[in-house]
């Protein structure tokens, strides 16, 4: 199946649904690093982890309005051009 079909898919499921893909897609890059994040007691071990997901908020962190961020790679630019001169 194209990666676009299979987004598209996934689009449609429910948010629990997708939880679990997280969760399935998370067991399968560990097992290809070979680590084992799997344990006999699974199910036990899945639905706390789609609790936890379901209670946790996301953060997103925007540059916009970020004065200070951006006076520290201002300074820090300018740093670098002058040992690069030296």
């Amino acid at each position: 199946m194209p990666l676009n079909e299979l987004l598209a898919a996934v689009s449609k499921l429910t948010h629990q649904d997708k939880l679990r893909l997280i969760h399935f897609l998370l067991l399968e890059v560990a097992r290809e690093e070979g680590c084992n994040l799997e344990s006999p007691d699974n199910q036990n071990q899945e639905n706390m982890l789609l609790q936890q997901l379901e209670s946790t908020e996301a953060v997103v962190w925007s540059p916009y309005e970020a004065y200070e961020a951006a006076q520290t790679l201002s300074e820090l630019l300018i740093a670098a051009k002058k040992e690069g001169d030296a």
